[in-house]
This record gives structure tokens, sequence and C-alpha cells, in this order.
């Protein structure tokens, strides 16, 4: 990591960039709406942690709790290009995995395109591993494809 960032909790300050972001990382019909991230921010069962440096919100990550359950979600992991291969996804999923850990999480899972190899490269250097391939996963093509992966990793 070149220029290591502190990890925090999102706030309403940081919609903006959060959306920005957002926008920066997926195009339009595959993009949360602003709606969507404050509702994740601020009413969902969630993890919203942003990795910032020097005030600027370079990436961020969501995760999701189901109640009565020791699963997580992955919801997404964003971060800006122009700080991408530096070690800021990494890091914010380390981060996030203590939190789950702390709520008593035993197991995280995700999605994510089969087309999207820099995201598979880095869940997969994280710990995670291929469990299925979902045939049609996607409603909009992602990067030229409907599939995608479902990962998982084990936390101990």
């Amino acid at each position: 990591m070149t220029n290591p960032g502190i990890i925090r909790r999102a706030s309403l300050d940081d919609l903006d960039r959060i959306v920005e972001l957002e926008k920066k990382c997926f195009q339009d019909n595959l993009s949360y709406s602003r709606r969507q991230l404050r509702y994740l921010l601020t009413k969902a069962n969630s993890t919203f942690l942003v990795e910032t440096y020097e005030e600027t919100v370079r990436g961020f990550i969501i995760i999701l709790y189901k109640k009565g359950t020791t699963v997580a979600g992955v919801e997404t992991v964003d971060v800006d290009p122009n700080h991408q291969k530096q070690g800021i996804g990494l890091h914010l999923l380390k981060e996030a995995e203590e939190e789950m850990k702390n709520k008593g999480i035993k197991k995280i899972r995700l999605e994510v395109s089969t087309t999207n190899l820099a995201a598979i490269a880095l869940y997969k250097k994280a710990g995670f591993r291929t469990f299925v391939l979902l045939k049609n996963y996607y409603l909009y093509n992602h990067q030229g494809s409907r599939d995608a992966v479902r990962m998982i990793k084990n936390l101990h």
C-alpha cells in the first residue's frame, strides 16, 4: 500500500463521496442509487466502512447481516479507480472481518461477476474460495456476463 489510510465507520457526511465512488466503479444500470446507499448507511443491518487518506474517501465496504444467522454478506467493495491496486480493498476487507468476528459471524459470502477478474483476485487474496457458479445471476450484463460466482470464507 502506497499511502496507508484510516478505516472508520461511514457517516452521512461521506454520502456525496460514496455516491461519486459508486458511479465511478459501476455503470448506471449496475450502481446503487443515492437513496439505496443512504438506506444501507443509515437503516440497514449493516457495517459500512470507509477508507480515507487526508480526509478523502478512497474506498468503502458494505457488509449486510441477517438476524438469526452467523453468515454475513459482502454487499459491495468500491475503491476509487485512481487508487486501485494499492491494498485499499484488502484493508477494508480485513477491517470488516474484525467487525464481523466481534458480531459472532462465522462465515462470509459474496457474489461477484465472473468477468470481474480484479475483484475475484482480491477476494482470493483475502482468503475467499469459489463455492458455486450462478448462471444468469444478474439482471444486467456485468462486463459482458450475467453470471456470477459465489465465494465464501470461514472466519475462525
